[in-house]
């Protein structure tokens, strides 16, 4: 079982586009989350996306 959950990835996603102005990529979420299944870190991406675009906010 993994230590992370899909809040980790929406978290991280959210963290680095806060600093940097930039969204993590696929490549960057497989590395920094290698132990975790990929359906779970694209559920976090889901969150992440879903959270940006609220209010019409579409950061690509």
């Amino acid at each position: 079982m993994s230590r992370w959950s899909h809040w980790h990835v929406y978290e991280y996603m959210r963290q680095r586009y806060i600093h940097t102005g930039m969204v993590p990529d696929q490549q960057e979420l497989l590395a920094e989350f290698a132990d975790m299944e990929l359906a779970l870190i694209e559920e976090g991406v889901k969150e992440f996306n879903l959270a940006m675009s609220i209010g019409g906010r579409l950061y690509a």
